[in-house]
């Protein structure tokens, strides 16, 4: 027969090991019951998304970035993914580069970098897309905007937002490069076979660029030619070598015609 003395310690310690049991059970529960909370009150409008703060967007309207981002529905803060949202900024026309920072409990900043347009070209219906220097097109235009050169494409430009072949880059350099005070004298910037990057300027003269190496020097030497030298008889100048242009004869048809007869 068991002392009862020694069975009253056994249910006092079973008692104690079930006190213990509900203790830890209980403060699972309360801390599960924090985390539940804390996760809801994260996700209840004390931290949405109520202000959004954009610095450097110019051209790019502002509800066009609230669209993209998803931040016109004021998310949770909690829900937001920057990075997400900086790579679909990025693929916006304008949008050159893009960073997302969240500044709780509500505020959400956006600092964009946008693009600067250094050429336009016909589209063709009429109108005139403007590019940037590494091809995207930025925008399109219904008036050609005279503080960018022309340059004629080989093919027709997409949408905006998207960006042209390889085979731009020599026309885009040369636009990109293109010094201010040519603009009124030029007409297109073209790509002409043998040569290059050809300057088609006002009057009929060609200036032939060829490859856009030197491409400051070129317009140097074609800045003191056009200021310095008269080019009456003269049709074009060859800036192939860029410190050595050299001035080709205005070639008449009645010249053409002569040279066969002969």
């Amino acid at each position: 027969m068991t002392d009862p003395r020694i069975q009253a310690r056994r249910v006092r310690v079973q008692r104690q090991r079930g006190h213990r049991r509900l203790s830890i059970l209980v403060g699972v529960l309360a801390a599960a019951g924090a985390v539940a909370g804390a996760v809801a009150i994260a996700h209840s409008s004390l931290f949405s998304a109520r202000t959004v703060v954009i610095a450097g967007a110019v051209q790019t309207p502002r509800s066009e970035i609230l669209e993209v981002t998803g931040l016109r529905r004021e998310p949770p803060l909690i829900d937001v993914n920057t990075g997400a949202m900086q790579r679909r900024l990025e693929r916006l026309p304008w949008v050159a580069t893009a960073s997302v920072h969240l500044e709780w409990p509500s505020t959400v900043a956006i600092a964009v970098v946008e693009r600067i347009p250094v050429a336009s070209t016909v589209l063709p219906a009429g109108d005139y897309a403007l590019l940037d220097s590494t091809g995207r097109v930025l925008e399109d235009q219904t008036s050609r905007p005279s503080a960018l050169p022309l340059i004629s494409l080989p093919g027709v430009p997409g949408s905006p937002g998207s960006s042209l072949g390889a085979s731009a880059r020599p026309l885009l350099a040369t636009a990109a490069q293109l010094p201010v005070s040519l603009l009124p004298r030029l007409q297109e910037i073209v790509v002409s076979a043998g040569q290059g990057v050809v300057l088609r300027l006002k009057g009929g003269l060609r200036a032939v660029v060829g490859d856009d190496e030197a491409l400051a020097q070129k317009f140097v030497s074609l800045v003191t030619v056009l200021r310095g030298v008269n080019l009456t008889g003269i049709g074009g100048i060859d800036l192939r070598v860029a410190a050595a242009p050299v001035l080709t004869p205005l070639v008449s048809p009645s010249n053409v015609h002569g040279k066969g007869d002969g």
